[in-house]
């Protein structure tokens, strides 16, 4: 360990750490401040793990957010996006740093902080898409990259390399890219233009037992050659070893499973031979406040009453946070877990436990040598472990032979995985980021690859294929028109850009785009007797079955019912139906009935998905559809927006679970962190007839505590539904001040912003004003009752406005409200259009019946806000932003033509 010299750091950054509670440099933190990292220098840092990498890419972030940077922090997972999320908003935005400091997240699933936040936490394929669509200032941007040797990920690596390309191209204020298990870091540095930043030591001695046939071979982390020794436990019984280990006092324990289920299994028989404890009663306790009532939250509890704890993909936020707390407090003697814990944390376990070495689910069955490392990296905490242990149990002489392998001093070779990317994909999104417009760009851009920079010293023919293969991805996309090609310069079109945006790969777009053709009148008037069609339509598409998927569905977990079939078969399909696609049918089943809000353990047992599968189809499945209302907004098509509405309020069911009358519910009280509500409780309050916001916020808390299991969660759950709700995906608000600033009229959208009530109306009035080619008549003058606020015109065409703010209970603009504009304006001219204005935004049951009406609009505050400074600035044209508003449904922002407020301009971004 070193004294933070404050000479070096200097005083600020020295005031900082010890703020943190950081008092002495490990070797590679000592190292990175040597080179310079805290300054302003771009390395990569090599380090194991429990080394406190971590710290290095924080000495930037602080270094950016002091000065005049922004900072953008990439992480592997969603899961270490949320811990990252929670840690930067307490350390930076304390007093030291002041209130100007704004940190966002932004994973797909989750959208929160400001459009404009100062640091952002993202997960590299998320920011990939920001990058696409311009809302990075990478020149003006600090990058941290954790968890970079995902670069040579099979499944990932080639997503996140075309993200590096495309930000050494632009030249990043910083990168800082963090790893602990890169063999050639050298070689990745010499590539993204960086020093290195290298230390072999681990500040935690790990100590990589493999016991095996009566026998212990044991060696240090980082050391050739260890030693043999005869071991008398037993290896072959899991629980007898792990009993052992803690009885000679090398817990807390950590082991890893290969599934879900394999965890809870491995728990629940360990702990029928322990003890209650006081500690595990009480955190029993927490978890009965915060658990869904589920087959794995009743498996929870009773196992935590014993110090026993299992983790995966299965809990929820909620039962992960208080079993982490444990671990924290190291209240738990053992863990059974899926990998889904080696992703960056930091727990204080002694001893991690690897039972199963070759795993059915990978196709070379062998637990890689980075999934080893990043999993025995758990073991030992800095200050609380004099060391950390790793055990390997071999079951035969072949995974023994693979054991000797992981334990050996050399790590993984980071090796690209461009060419497993659709190549079609990356054109499409690098003609619409403005990074490409001609064929001999698109070759500059593959020579600024690490594809490139590795093949050309080992086999530089194999760069001429790829080449070949970029090419003529460009001309199968200038084909279909995605892209339009003149006097060689090549240009997004409507639909390729809308394409670009989704994320989802032009063949499925194709696919859609041909859908939409033949029978989209039809899935349009009748949607939710298509909606099944739709999802077996998804689950048949390119993103799961093309030779370059994006998502994976699960195998059943046995031989698929005959009911998962009548079920399909009950609905109106848009593709075929394979009778021997068990992947397929069980899917379609599970979302089915997940979206009409059936119980996870029903829906198990009837297809055959387990219910940490479900929620992941869930989220594949909600992004597609998002994806697809974001194409069917392209101009070309001409789809209605009634169609993109149905999609989206499709893509909410699925992504929550439940009907349209409890999705206000649930998205309050999950946004809210009511404890142990989710929509299992939903569903039984609705079974209750209790499921709106109303019917809950009417009802006796005796008899709501009664039907939800608890006065305190249901005194939260009504607290939750009154408070202000603004449901927007990101806030635009300070974006939209900034961007009108530019032609002085910030004060009046920041008054727009702020209003409500009659002060909202006259604040709209007058921004109106300031475009003149606008006409606005004001209506409700104060005199005349029961009449619309306002009348907007531009030439022949004119619509009625009706301004709704919200700030009683519940926090959202109902059925009611949203529709009296129509009563208001009953003896006006049926042509003109009938617009609401909602602030803060409508309930789901408005959205629903607007996505079938004819004769009305819903717009949300800053939506409407989007599309008039955008008129304001130059960026839309003033007849375009009628045309916008007037169509029917509720307006969707990727449906608005011109330059967004919130992208970077292009000089910020080369």
């Amino acid at each position: 360990m070193f004294t933070i010299d404050e000479s070096i750091v200097g005083p600020e950054l020295a005031s900082w750490l010890k703020c943190w509670n950081i008092k002495e440099f490990t070797d590679v933190q000592q190292l990175a401040v040597n080179h310079g990292v805290h300054n302003g220098t771009s390395a990569i840092v090599c380090a194991p793990t429990s080394s406190g990498k971590t710290l290095v890419g924080e000495l930037a972030l602080a270094s950016a957010l002091k000065g005049d940077a922004d900072a953008l922090y990439l992480v592997s997972h969603k899961a270490l996006a949320e811990q990252k999320y929670a840690d930067f908003s307490r350390r930076f935005t304390s007093d030291q740093f002041g209130s100007h400091i704004s940190v966002a997240i932004s994973t797909g699933d989750r959208e929160d902080g400001d459009i404009r936040s100062r640091l952002l936490i993202s997960t590299y394929e998320k920011a990939l898409g920001l990058l696409l669509s311009g809302r990075l200032r990478v020149s003006q941007t600090v990058i941290i990259a954790d968890e970079l040797q995902l670069l040579g990920d099979k499944y990932r690596g080639a997503s996140v390399e075309t993200l590096c390309t495309l930000l050494r191209q632009r030249k990043p204020k910083q990168f800082v890219g963090l790893t602990a298990t890169a063999e050639n870091p050298d070689e990745v540095a010499d590539w993204m233009g960086c020093e290195v930043v290298h230390c072999a030591k681990r500040d935690v001695v790990l100590q990589q037992h493999i016991c095996y046939a009566g026998q212990r071979y044991t060696v240090e982390f980082g050391q050739d050659e260890g030693s043999t020794t005869v071991d008398p436990t037993p290896s072959s019984n899991l629980h007898s070893f792990v009993r052992s280990l803690i009885s000679r006092g090398q817990g807390p324990v950590l082991v890893f499973t290969e599934t879900r289920n394999e965890a809870r299994r491995y728990a629940d028989e360990y702990s029928k031979q322990c003890n209650r404890d006081q500690k595990g009663i009480a955190i029993s306790n927490q978890l009965e406040l915060f658990s869904e009532p589920t087959e794995s939250s009743q498996s929870l509890k009773s196992n935590a009453e014993r110090r026993v704890a299992f983790h995966s993909a299965d809990l929820t936020p909620d039962e992960r946070n208080v079993i982490e707390q444990g671990f924290d407090k190291s209240d738990f003697d053992v863990c059974f877990a899926t990998s889904t814990l080696s992703a960056g944390v930091n727990f204080p376990f002694r001893t991690v436990v690897f039972s199963k070495l070759f795993f059915t689910y990978r196709d070379d069955h062998k637990m890689s040598l980075g999934d080893y490392r990043n999993m025995s990296g758990r073991a030992g905490r800095l200050g609380l472990h004099p060391d950390g242990n790793a055990y390997l149990l071999p079951k035969n002489n072949a995974e023994l032979a693979h054991a000797n392998k992981l334990v050996a001093p050399a790590n993984e070779k980071i090796i690209s995985q461009l060419v497993s990317l659709s190549m079609r994909r990356t054109i499409l999104g690098l003609v619409a980021a403005g990074t490409v417009s001609t064929r001999k760009e698109v070759e500059t851009f593959f020579k600024n690859s690490f594809y490139w920079h590795q093949t050309q010293e080992h086999n530089p023919k194999l760069l001429e294929a790829i080449i070949k293969k970029a090419k003529d991805a460009a001309t199968w996309l200038i084909d279909r028109h995605y892209l339009a090609q003149e006097d060689g310069a090549i240009q997004i079109t409507s639909l390729g850009r809308a394409t670009a945006q989704s994320g989802l790969l032009p063949e499925t777009a194709g696919q859609f785009v041909d859908l939409l053709g033949n029978k989209g009148s039809q899935i349009n008037d009748a949607f939710d007797d298509h909606q099944i069609g739709i999802i077996h339509w998804i689950a048949s598409c390119p993103e799961f079955s093309s030779d370059t998927p994006t998502r994976f569905l699960p195998y059943p977990a046995g031989e698929v019912k005959a009911e998962s079939k009548l079920f399909i078969q009950q609905n109106n399909l848009l593709t075929p139906l394979d009778p021997n696609d068990s992947k397929v049918i069980a899917s379609v089943h599970a979302l089915g009935l997940f979206m009409a809000g059936e119980g996870e353990r029903k829906i198990q047992f009837v297809s055959r998905i387990s219910s940490g599968y479900i929620h992941r189809l869930a989220s594949d499945f909600a992004w597609i559809l998002d994806g697809l209302s974001c194409i069917s907004g392209a101009k070309e098509l001409a789809i209605p927006q009634s169609t993109t509405n149905h999609l989206r309020m499709l893509a909410r069911r699925i992504r929550w679970g439940v009907p349209v009358d409890g999705l206000d519910v649930l998205k309050i009280a999950t946004r809210s962190r009511v404890p142990g509500f989710g929509r299992q409780r939903l569903m039984a309050l609705t079974a209750n007839g209790v499921g709106t916001i109303m019917d809950i916020l009417k009802t006796p808390l005796d008899k709501l505590a009664k039907l939800i299991h608890g006065k305190e969660r249901a005194e939260s759950l009504i607290d939750a539904l009154g408070q202000n709700l603004n449901d927007a995906a990101v806030p635009y608000a300070a974006a939209h001040v900034q961007a009108a600033g530019e032609v002085g009229l910030a004060e009046q959208v920041e008054a727009c912003n702020q209003a409500i009530g009659t002060d909202y109306e006259d604040a709209i009035v007058e921004l109106l004003r300031q475009e003149l080619q606008l006409v606005v008549d004001v209506i409700d003058d104060g005199d005349r009752q029961n009449v619309p606020d306002f009348s907007l015109a531009l030439n022949e065409k004119s619509l009625i406005i009706e301004c709704k703010t919200v700030t009683k209970k519940p926090p959202l603009i109902d059925k009611r409200a949203a529709w009296e504009v129509v009563q208001k304006s009953a003896d006006f001219d049926k042509s003109m259009h009938r617009v609401t204005l909602g602030k803060p935004d409508f309930d789901e049951t408005s959205k629903k019946k607007a996505a079938a009406a004819t004769d009305i609009t819903l717009v949300r505050h800053e939506v409407f806000m989007e599309g008039l400074v955008r008129v304001l600035t130059g960026r839309l044209d003033a007849p375009s932003f009628i045309d916008w508003l007037a169509e029917p449904g509720v307006t969707e922002l990727d449906r608005l033509p011109g330059n967004p407020t919130f992208v970077a301009s292009s000089a910020s971004q080369k």
